[in-house]
């Protein structure tokens, strides 16, 4: 584990493995630890940097974000921190988002991007489904239960704070990568599982896989939910691992 202290917020992450590396940003009200085993399995072929986003997980408490930005801001100074130049980036569901704002915003960092369960614009219907998620939560319910794990004894203070920043009409209009995707020129990998649902639409991973140029899709057939690192890791470890090749191939000199 490591921390870094950014502007007297103490972002924590871990760094794990050896060999070309691969920045690793976790989902919405969620932290490193949701991955499980997949950054140890992935830091067996590579270096993998994970950190918890500002407000969740491990990382500092704050209050809700005046400025959607610092989350991006965040991963270019753990990257400096881990003295990285450039490197993979890997998101998942809002990791997504963070990492297609970093692809727009410092391409000179990124050598690929990786998009799992990828959301290119919430809409009104799926901002209506995470309200309820982010709803009065049982202490021993499923739900409750995730987020202690995630973030430990505090996490409805962190759930509001996510639930709080999320609803800046500013956040959503940052983390809508949609009208931009055209933008993205890093060799991109679109993931997404088949079964659908209205916070990340099967549709969105076809948007990104269309309207960004230099991007392979990977559609999981029969999971019951969207995200392919979540379930299907080995799948996932095939493909990224043959997707790098590719980029290797497609880039060298």
């Amino acid at each position: 584990m490591a921390t870094i202290d950014a502007d007297g917020v103490t972002i924590y992450y871990e760094d794990l493995g050896k060999g070309d590396p691969l920045l690793l940003i976790h989902g919405a009200a969620a932290s490193g630890r949701w991955f499980g085993d997949l950054p140890a399995r992935l830091a067996g072929k590579r270096r993998v940097i994970m950190p918890d986003l500002r407000g969740l997980g491990r990382s500092q408490r704050v209050a809700p974000l005046a400025r959607p930005e610092i989350w991006v801001e965040d991963m270019r100074r753990v990257l400096d921190a881990a003295g990285v130049e450039r490197a993979d980036v890997a998101g998942v569901s809002l990791g997504s988002r963070v990492a297609g704002r970093l692809a727009l915003e410092s391409p000179e960092r990124l050598r690929s991007l990786i998009v799992d369960a990828p959301i290119v614009g919430l809409s009104a219907h799926g901002n209506a489904a995470l309200k309820n998620v982010f709803a009065v939560v049982d202490d021993d319910s499923e739900q409750g239960r995730e987020w202690r794990d995630l973030h430990g004894d505090d996490w409805r203070d962190v759930v509001a704070f996510y639930g709080e920043t999320r609803s800046a009409p500013r956040f959503q209009e940052y983390y809508t990568v949609r009208p931009h995707l055209g933008e993205i020129t890093v060799p991109t990998l679109v993931c997404r599982g088949d079964h659908d649902d209205s916070v990340h639409p099967v549709d969105d991973a076809f948007v990104w896989h269309k309207e960004s140029p230099h991007t392979e899709l990977l559609i999981s057939p029969g999971l019951t939910q969207s995200s392919v690192m979540k379930e299907r890791p080995e799948e996932f470890l095939a493909a990224l691992d043959g997707f790098l090749r590719r980029r290797e191939t497609v880039t060298a000199p």
